[in-house]
């Protein structure tokens, strides 16, 4: 299905299913809410952290086989975890039902001081090379919602949803002399793709008065974005062999196709994981 083609057809289904529920009720029972929210969510992307440590062990191994070079440290950073923001209007249908549409924002990084491998001695210059790295997602959700009152301030909600999601990578290469101000940038690549996502969640909200309330939720996503393409191609996961070094290198690329060969191996299209437990905090306002 074709994404935009996918998320105008989601949309229409969700706001369908909204205006039946609707019309089903009376009218005096209905209001809109809009609930805002920023919180963390516990990701690991297996694929990029390879290619990450991938990327550390080719600058090992190259400067243990050149005579008076030295590596003297640093990791490259993993991309694990990631900042959540979302934005939401609901339909209230009754006092304990409402259905909501909403989009927003999901973002993992490796900075440039968090990927620094320290230094790189080669002869009498030493050298700094970093590999920031970023992983984004713009999701469209539609959800429904449960609530339950524990008292006249307090309720619990219970959340489901399911939708689609954009996702984009962005890499980059950069080194530098340890005097030099900057970094020369020697590699970019940027690709986007798009998955399908659904979610569960428990929250709780604390009603300030009738038109302003506050609320924690933890909820748990499976979100998967794949066919990642980018100006060259398809970006693909895989291993690849440098027989210089004796070393497989394990890599994120965008190629016009497969990579394949004796050098290559555990060939497969990229995919970020966006799924796992996500925590937010917010509010809603009635209007």
């Amino acid at each position: 299905m074709n994404w935009k083609a996918g998320r105008k057809r989601m949309a229409g289904f969700g706001l369908l299913c909204v205006f039946l529920q609707a019309a089903a009720l009376p009218s005096s029972g209905l209001s809109l809410s809009f609930k805002l929210s920023g919180g963390y969510s516990f990701l690991v992307f297996n694929e990029i952290n390879r290619s990450q440590q991938g990327w550390v062990g080719f600058h090992k191994k190259e400067t243990a086989l050149i005579p008076d070079w030295k590596f003297s440290g640093g990791n490259g950073g993993e991309v694990r975890g990631g900042f959540d923001f979302e934005g939401e209007v609901l339909l209230n249908l009754t006092p304990r039902w409402a259905v909501g549409i909403g989009s927003g924002y999901s973002y993992s990084e490796v900075t440039e001081s968090r990927s620094i491998i320290t230094t790189v001695q080669k002869y009498t210059i030493p050298w700094i090379y970093v590999r920031p790295t970023k992983v984004a997602a713009t999701p469209l959700i539609i959800s429904g919602y449960f609530f339950l009152p524990l008292g006249p301030k307090f309720q619990i909600y219970i959340r489901t949803g399911m939708g689609w999601l954009r996702a984009k990578y962005v890499n980059r290469e950069a080194g530098k002399r340890e005097s030099d101000r900057g970094y020369t940038y020697t590699s970019f690549q940027s690709a986007s793709g798009r998955g399908a996502l659904i979610q569960g969640g428990l929250g709780v909200k604390y009603s300030q008065d009738q038109n302003l309330g506050f609320f924690c939720e933890a909820s748990l996503r499976r979100a998967k974005a794949n066919t990642f393409r980018g100006a060259n191609g398809t970006l693909y996961f895989f291993e690849e062999y440098n027989s210089f070094l004796d070393f497989w290198q394990a890599k994120i690329q965008t190629w016009e196709m497969a990579p394949a060969g004796e050098t290559f191996r555990s060939v497969r299209k990229a995919v970020m994981d966006f799924g796992g437990f996500v925590l937010k905090l917010g509010f809603f306002i009635k209007f």
